[in-house]
Parts: C-alpha cells; sequence; structure tokens
C-alpha cells in the first residue's frame, strides 16, 4: 500500500512539474541572460572631479587669453587713450573716465559716450562668455543744485542702470548684466584735489567668466 502511495504522489508531482517547470527554466534563462549582459557590459572608471584649486587656475589662464584678446580689440578700435584694461586674477576690468560716457555731475549721456558704449556692445557680443557688471564711481563732491538725485550714490545707481538699460537695447543678454553705484566709495586715489578727483570719477565693466561656460 505504501509503495502505491508514494507512486501517487510521484505522479502528482510529475503532473505539477509540467505547469511550473517551464516557467522556472524560463526564468533562470533570464537570470543567465541578465549576468551575461552585465559581464559584457564595459567597465567604466569613476570620473575624477576637477579640484577647486585646479578649476580656479584654468579660469584664471582663460581669461589670460581674453585679456589679450580685449586689448587687442581697444588698440584696433583706437580707445586705447580713453580706456583702462586691467587683468585682477580671473577678472578683467574696462575703465573709462566719467567724462567720456557722461555729462560731468549728471546722468545725461554724451553723444560720444553712446558711440563708445556701442562700440564696446560689439565687444561683449564677441566675448560672449563673460558676465558683465557695471559699476558707477563718483567723487566726494556736493551734489548739484536742482539735481534729480538726492546724494552721489544714487546717481552712481542711476547712470549705472541707464548703462545697463543701454545694453540690453542693443542686444546683451539680460542674465549676463548687473549694475551697481558705488558713489564716493573705493576711490581709487583719495579725493584731496580734483586731479584725484577726477580719476575717482568713472565707470568700470568687471567681466568675469561664467560658471560652466567652457
Amino acid at each position: 500500500m505504501l509503495a502505491k502511495s508514494q507512486m501517487a504522489d510521484c505522479d502528482a508531482m510529475t503532473r505539477e512539474a509540467q505547469y511550473w517547470l517551464p516557467t522556472y527554466a524560463a526564468l533562470c534563462i533570464s537570470i543567465l541572460a541578465c549576468c551575461a549582459l552585465l559581464y559584457s557590459m564595459p567597465v567604466r572608471e569613476p570620473q575624477e572631479e576637477i579640484a577647486p584649486a585646479q578649476l580656479r587656475r584654468h579660469v584664471v589662464e582663460t581669461q589670460a587669453h581674453v585679456f589679450n584678446d580685449i586689448r587687442a580689440f581697444i588698440i584696433q578700435n583706437g580707445m586705447e587713450a580713453d580706456i583702462e584694461v586691467v587683468l585682477e586674477e580671473a577678472s578683467i576690468i574696462l575703465r573709462l573716465p566719467e567724462e567720456l560716457l557722461f555729462t560731468p555731475g549728471s546722468e545725461q549721456f554724451l553723444p560720444a559716450g553712446l558711440n563708445t558704449l556701442n562700440t564696446l556692445q560689439e565687444l561683449f557680443i564677441i566675448q560672449s562668455r563673460q558676465m558683465i557688471n557695471i559699476r558707477d564711481y563718483s567723487d566726494d563732491g556736493p551734489v548739484p543744485p536742482g539735481a534729480r538725485f538726492k546724494d552721489k550714490r544714487e546717481l552712481s545707481a542711476l547712470r549705472a542702470s541707464l548703462i545697463l538699460q543701454h545694453l540690453l537695447i542693443r542686444g546683451i543678454e539680460p542674465w549676463r548684466l548687473t549694475a551697481t553705484g558705488f558713489g564716493e566709495l573705493e576711490p581709487i586715489f583719495p579725493n584731496t584735489t580734483e586731479e584725484n578727483r577726477v580719476k575717482n570719477r568713472r565707470v568700470e565693466f568687471v567681466l568675469e567668466r561664467g560658471l560652466g561656460k567652457e
């Protein structure tokens, strides 16, 4: 009787195996195929991250080349007597005297000043990877009578924003532009003589390479 029972169990297991064995075999084949695919894939070495110091050095070297290109542009356009170009590590500064752009003590553009801005706009289009911070400075002298601004810092802010607006109209992308009015702050020379005050009244375009711009 026991033998017949065992045989019956075996027959039942055989019948059940007919249903699950193909599924099990297919699963095993799929696992083997995945393992073979993973084994055949090339092993990629992890990319080495650029150290901040190395990245900084790269930006400084790149800006040095841009500085030379900008100086060549300024000379080519006959502006070297009016525009000072300075390289400070990763920043390139274009420094212009107040009287090149504006009526002294006023926010009114001079016709020649607009021509200068239009030429610089051509440079900024060429150097499309540079962010442009427009900075206006004045001296510590009194505000002219009847002026529409209350102090020199307000005048500087107004001038910087007018330059920004002009460059926007001329096609410079807005995300590249910022404007700051410093007024009598950060003088280059002490405001002790009229000659020094003239030098302190200036506009600067500070160019810096945008993040991720290669």
